[in-house]
């Protein structure tokens, strides 16, 4: 039920990324979100403009982190996700 109100490679991206713990490099939320290096690059990009994650170059490898604002999007689809699977 949730695909048919979110489309879920975004989605569980965004939830990969609310492990703040981790260091999430591009190469690396693709290998965990079965997704390709391409979709995660543009994906990320978009996010980015619109203030959702930041991007930070550390040497060749760009490292991905949710802003405040990205934070609350992915709880608010992680609740949206549990109440209709719940």
């Amino acid at each position: 039920m949730f695909q048919v109100f979110a489309r879920p490679k975004p989605c569980r991206i965004l939830s990969l990324l609310r492990d703040s713990e981790s260091t999430w490099h591009l190469s690396k939320i693709a290998k965990s979100s079965d997704t390709t290096y391409v979709y995660v690059t543009k994906l990320m990009s978009h996010l980015a403009m619109n203030g959702l994650v930041t991007i930070e170059a550390k040497g060749k490898k760009r490292v991905v982190k949710l802003t405040e604002r990205g934070m609350r999007v992915a709880k608010a689809i992680e609740e949206l996700k549990n109440t209709l699977e719940g």
